[in-house]
């Protein structure tokens, strides 16, 4: 982050704004400052994978008749909500989306920097509290398999958990794969016997 801050040229800005005063100063402004900045309206997703921050005019998306295609859980850029007045219909919308840093209009030279590297902070918090999720879940269900695996080989084999684990992981270590992937295996093989002993209706 301290690396971003003194290299401007190295952040790509999208103006999400239809033809204005306020998009021309901000424009202006931001090429100033040494941004890579690209304008786009109508709104046009596929340039979001390719800016690192997506400033958006949230009125004109949420009264008008455009509207944002945007992931509010998996955002693909840091997004700026630009409120040219305090609705609260649009403040709302801004709201739902997640949005990471809001300015104000018409734009100052004032503190559109400071919104751009909190939103790109904001954004990458994001991201890596939904990676940090996504391994517990995984781990979670990793736990699950192997428990009812080793359920599986207790039930099956009248074995005690401890020997259960102790046959999955010798498994794992001859087919040099993890333990998951057997316990996996032996769940699934449990799946298709339970299948074809309680076959469905025709």
């Amino acid at each position: 982050m301290k690396k971003a801050l003194r290299n401007t040229k190295s952040i790509r800005v999208l103006l999400v704004q239809p033809p204005s005063q306020d998009r021309d100063t901000l424009l202006r402004h931001l090429q100033r400052l040494g941004f890579l900045t690209e304008i786009s309206w109508p709104p046009a997703p596929q340039l979001y994978d390719m800016a690192d921050v997506v400033f958006v005019a949230f009125r004109e998306v949420t009264e008008g008749s455009v509207k944002l295609r945007w992931n509010r859980d998996t955002p693909p850029a840091a997004l700026v909500a630009l409120l040219d007045f305090e609705n609260p219909a649009i403040v709302s919308e801004a709201v739902r989306l997640n949005a990471h840093a809001v300015l104000g209009l018409p734009v100052r030279s004032f503190g559109v920097v400071a919104n751009i590297f909190v939103a790109i902070r904001n954004h990458q918090a994001q991201k890596d509290l939904a990676d940090q999720v996504k391994r517990l879940k995984s781990r979670v269900e990793s736990e699950r398999i192997l428990a009812r695996a080793k359920d599986i080989l207790m039930q099956s084999r009248g074995i005690s958990e401890e020997d259960a684990h102790k046959a999955l992981r010798s498994q794992a270590m001859n087919k040099r794969v993890s333990i998951v992937e057997i316990a996996r295996a032996v769940t699934s093989a449990e799946d298709v016997f339970n299948a074809l002993e309680s076959p469905g209706e025709p």
